[in-house]
């Protein structure tokens, strides 16, 4: 089975396929519907982004590497 995922918004019980999916998925579909609570999702994104952010700052802050430095050790590790 193939499957893509995207974001729209419903207009009168149609939903319409973007352009980019219209030619592999334009019969016999399966149409699975979640509705989108974008206000508890973001909220809860925008705090996990603040406590790395955070965590970031306090590893830099105490780093005294210089970035050449820290992309040759990066590198040194693939």
């Amino acid at each position: 089975m193939e499957a893509v995922e995207f974001g729209t918004n419903a207009n009168n019980g149609i939903i319409e396929i973007p352009i980019e999916y219209r030619k592999d998925f334009s019969t016999d579909i399966k149409v699975i519907l979640i509705k989108n609570n974008r206000n508890a999702n973001t909220e809860s994104n925008i705090q996990e982004r603040m406590e790395a952010a955070q965590r970031l700052a306090g590893i830099i802050s105490e780093n005294t590497m210089t970035l050449d430095e820290i992309r040759n050790e990066r590198l040194s590790r693939q």
